[in-house]
């Protein structure tokens, strides 16, 4: 051990010789720096003056020129003297600023100059924080002094630091220009570490002190760096922060207790937030909320047993208005002012009150909703939306507020109940489930009601008229969520067509204050008056979702949108547009993408069945809706309702038809005759939908009749042509000729293709389209005809005779001769060579196989 102790010594003595060496180093380096600094200033300042002579004297107007020498340019210049390092800068640099001279001094320093300034004194700091851990950890090691002893002289080293950082920050004071001087903060931070070690040695390796002593020692040190800060700098108070909030992990308890521990560290933050306000240190609040934060989830998680759901929520709310008053600022103390709002600052506030609403949401779910947990975090809201309403810049923490009485709403911890319980239950209530009652209805009252009554006087009532109608709503979901399993019916329509009411009335009285005051142009107040329709119409909707189902509940949904509009057209409400594009994609939705649609149960009777209400009143909705919001602006809204107008319109004569037809709207193409109703109304539908769609130039409508003569016209060709052709199928199609299946499936369909084709409807590739169908349709609905002729109801593919083949030709050249006609007649140049072809093939068959 002797041999080892000079080594110990010099391990000792080590870091307080580098820490002094490095602060004064650290003193001469700065003077180099800031001369060299001066210097380049004073260059950069020459250089600009002779940029600015050169500018001036380019800019001046000039006589054509004349030979004349080159002159030096006649500014008188001094020349520049190299300064040794050790010698002070006396030339002012200040005194050569102009009005027109680059900015110098602070506005010079870069980032680069102050490291290179102030790394050592940093440094310096370190050592000497270490060398006083060492002065205790080596004492102890080598039993050189008592442990008294050691510890005394390790406190009177510490302090001796301290006042070594005052005695420099008296004789040195900073210079404006060269900034603050960092040796008096490294000198005080580093008595303090020492002091600090000191105490946890006396409580930890020696037990001199016990517990509670300890603590209070500690926790004064804590603080005295932080008071020291006010003197010393930013570094300081950094120190004295860490150490404040690290006292009570420092400092462990037998039997821990929620009292002191909280109210020491509301203290703690109190003190803190004090002293960052007055001093302007605003970033290091993040410092001291991080540790009243992890203080709070810490012993929630240590303690789930003995929470003390009391003491820790009222630390809760204290931590609440503490920050709250490092914003606003605490009245009749002139030093405690509010924070100018800044987007920094903004955020700090948001993240606190985010954190500290978690951790009353964590105490709710740790206490199991005892009455102190639920109490808080009411009072939590309820702070949030009073701290709101005061403060304009961060009125936003309101949805703060909502969504932790809505999470805790969510998350109740109710009971499971067996059969019977359930039972019991509608005829009286748990009192676990009377407790969720109540505190939906105290949720709904301070969310609902303190979001009216803000908006009357707030700055922003859009917000807070927001606040009200979806916190209204969304605690009224919750509530019928959550207690629906326990079969309890406490009239939830008629609560919902209440909230309606109370919706209908809020609009009513800002529309008043809209007409009566100058607020008519304000977007705040337009906002408000709009969140208040959505609620009355979300209350409608609410009510017919709890009292209907199935089709009506769509139906009820779909009838929303005419409501929408007349509204949107009396009040001028833009807001509403986007409310309407949802409700109507829920019902299109719900109509035409429900793959369990199809399954309801229509009945025997035809057309008047649900799906003449089903999709005749959204139908009849849409069309409605789409004049009144198209009468006002052409946007997706319009293009939306158009396309469920024309959707709706479709689906329902489509299942009427086929309902009437075969008993229900799914059952698969097998009759020639009655499948090929089908596409005839869809052609019909599509004819209708381009006239009207190229009439009143609106391409949905447009677009919706391509897209039903594309339908129509796959299933005439791959159905009705070819698979479903009676010579294949060899069906019956009927004993009258002309009155049979043929002119269904072949002969009414060419006419509607030739209707199109006259009528010009749709662009030209699609009546393209319609001219060669409607003429191939033709041509096999002749042919078919003359088979039928021969054959009778079963047509067949086999077995023609010489005068069936005759007719053929006699048939197919009259149906050329009347095509060329027409072609001539209506100047169709496409129609008469397609009939000379006719004819010509026709000719053909003659001589080479009839003649035959």
């Amino acid at each position: 051990m002797d041999d080892a102790l000079p080594w110990a010594f010099l391990l000792f003595i080590a870091p307080f010789v580098m820490g002094i060496r490095s602060i004064v180093v650290s003193r001469r380096l700065r003077a180099r720096v800031d001369a060299l600094y001066d210097k380049v200033a004073m260059l950069d300042h020459r250089i600009f003056r002779l940029d600015e002579r050169l500018g001036e004297t380019a800019a001046t107007p000039t006589s054509p020129p004349e030979a004349q020498p080159d002159e030096p340019i006649t500014e008188p210049q001094e020349p520049l003297r190299v300064t040794p390092v050790s010698e002070p800068m006396v030339e002012p640099v200040a005194a050569m600023a102009a009005p027109s001279s680059p900015p110098t001094g602070a506005a010079g320093r870069r980032f680069e100059q102050i490291l290179v300034e102030n790394w050592l004194v940093w440094v310096g700091g370190l050592a000497l924080a270490l060398g006083g851990v060492f002065l205790v950890k080596l004492s102890i090691d080598y039993g050189l002094l008592t442990p008294p002893v050691r510890v005394v002289l390790a406190v009177l080293l510490g302090i001796g630091l301290c006042a070594a950082s005052e005695w420099v920050t008296r004789r040195e004071p900073a210079d404006a220009a060269s900034g603050p001087s960092y040796v008096p903060q490294a000198l005080a931070a580093g008595g303090a570490a020492t002091v600090f070690a000191a105490i946890y040695a006396a409580y930890q390796l020696y037990g001199l002190i016990s517990g509670p002593p300890a603590f209070i020692l500690l926790a004064a040190t804590a603080i005295a760096t932080v008071a020291l800060s006010l003197r010393q700098g930013v570094l300081v108070a950094a120190l004295g922060l860490v150490g404040a909030y690290a006292v009570p992990a420092l400092v462990a308890s037998d039997v821990p207790h929620a009292l002191p521990l909280f109210l020491y560290l509301a203290f703690v933050t109190a003190g803190m937030l004090a002293v960052l306000r007055h001093r302007g240190w605003w970033w290091l609040a993040w410092l001291s909320l991080v540790g009243a934060f992890l203080w709070v989830m810490v012993w929630l998680g240590l303690q789930p047993a003995h929470p003390e759901t009391a003491v820790v929520g009222g630390y809760i709310l204290v931590q609440f208005a503490l920050f709250a008053a490092f914003r606003r600022g605490v009245p009749r103390i002139r030093f405690l002012t509010g924070i100018a709002a800044s987007p920094e600052v903004g955020v700090l506030m948001r993240v606190a009150f985010g954190l500290f609403a978690i951790a009353s949401f964590v105490l709710v779910h740790v206490g199991g909703f005892d009455t102190p947990s639920i109490v808080v975090t009411y009072a939590a809201a309820a702070f949030l939306l009073g701290f709101a309403y005061r403060d304009r810049d961060l009125d936003d923490v309101i949805a703060t507020a909502a969504v932790l009485v809505l999470a805790m709403l969510a998350t109740w911890n109710l009971p499971l109940l067996s059969d019977e319980q359930v039972f019991l239950a509608q005829l009286r209530l748990p009192v676990d489930v009377r407790d969720f009652t109540t505190a939906c209805v105290a949720a709904a009252l301070l969310l609902g009601g303190g979001g009216f009554l803000a908006q009357r006087t707030a700055p922003r009532p859009g917000r807070w008229a927001a606040l009200s109608v979806v916190s209204s709503a969304l605690v009224l979901i919750t509530a019928y969520w959550r207690l629906h399993d326990y079969g309890i019916d406490i009239a939830w329509t008629v609560i919902a067509l209440a909230l309606a009411g109370l919706n209908l009335a809020a609009a009513a009285s800002i529309a008043n204050r809209r007409v009566s005051r100058s607020e008519a142009g304000s977007l705040e107040i337009e906002i408000a008056l709009g969140a208040y329709t959505v609620g009355v119409l979300g209350g409608t909707i609410l009510a017919a979702c709890f009292a209907l189902s199935d089709a009506w509940l769509t139906v009820a949904l779909a009838l929303h949108l005419p409501v929408l509009g007349w509204v949107e057209g009396r009040l001028d409400l833009k807001v509403l547009r986007p409310v309407a594009l949802i409700v109507a994609a829920i019902v299109l939705a719900r109509l035409a993408l429900n793959p369990y649609l199809l399954g309801y149960p229509i009945g025997p009777t035809p057309i008047f069945n649900w799906l003449l209400y089903g999709y005749g009143l959204p139908a009849l909705a849409f069309i409605v809706a789409t004049r009144q919001f198209g009468s006002r602006a052409d946007d997706l809204l319009v293009g939306v309702l158009e396309a469920g107008s024309a959707l709706f319109t479709t689906m329902l004569l489509t299942f009427e038809l086929r309902h009437a037809l075969y008993g229900r709207v799914d059952a698969p193409l097998s009759d020639l005759g009655k499948d090929a109703l089908t596409p005839l109304l869809w052609l019909s539908l599509g004819g209708f939908a381009l006239w009207l769609g190229e009439r009143r130039a609106r391409p949905v409508l447009r677009w919706a009749g391509i897209i039903l003569f594309g339908l129509a016209s796959a299933q005439v060709v791959v159905w009705q042509v070819v698979f479903a052709n009676p010579m294949i199928t060899s069906d019956p199609v009927g004993n009258v000729m002309i009155f049979d299946v043929l002119s269904l499936a072949y002969g009414l369909p060419a006419v509607l293709y030739a209707a199109i084709v006259v009528l010009r409807l749709g662009p030209q590739p699609l009546r393209l389209a319609a001219r060669i169908l409607a003429a191939g349709l033709a041509f096999v609905w002749l042919s078919l005809e003359v088979r039928h002729a021969f054959h009778g109801t079963i047509l067949g593919m086999f077995d023609t005779s010489d005068g069936e083949w005759y007719a053929y030709s006699a048939a197919w050249l009259a149906f050329a001769a009347v095509g060329l006609a027409a072609g001539l007649i209506r100047r169709d140049e496409w129609l008469r060579r397609v009939s000379l072809a006719g004819v010509g093939l026709v000719v053909a068959k003659v001589f080479l196989s009839d003649m035959a």
